[in-house]
């Protein structure tokens, strides 16, 4: 299941427990990814309410994600969700263009293209 996280900063976070696995990404006010992965289990099923809390507990050191929190889960997730992802996509998009444009500024950089 879906679940975001909204932070008093109003940075995002968002799990998908699957179970065994679950996946999270923590984004910005703006939608842009900031650090993310996977925790697994081979005991049994996580619990989303306890994941959750130990997932921001990783972090506090280096995101802030304060309290108050809102949560959006399932269907009341999935509009917001769908906004976070194509602004990620976008962002991450302006980034790979702008590596490339300093690339090629750079002395002795070199492209080969097969025509």
């Amino acid at each position: 299941m879906d679940t975001l996280i909204i932070s008093e900063e109003r940075n995002i976070l968002h799990v998908f427990n699957k179970g065994y696995t679950v996946d999270y990404t923590f984004y910005d006010s703006k939608g842009h990814s900031i650090d993310g992965g996977v925790l697994e289990s081979n005991k049994e099923k996580f619990n989303n309410d306890l994941v959750i809390k130990e997932i921001i507990s990783m972090f506090q050191d280096t995101i802030k994600f304060s309290s108050p929190y809102l949560y959006l889960e399932g269907e009341k997730a999935e509009g917001l969700l769908d906004l976070i992802e194509m602004e990620d996509s976008k962002n991450n998009q302006k980034n790979i263009y702008e590596y490339i444009n300093n690339a090629e500024a750079q002395d002795g950089y070199d492209l080969n293209i097969d025509k």
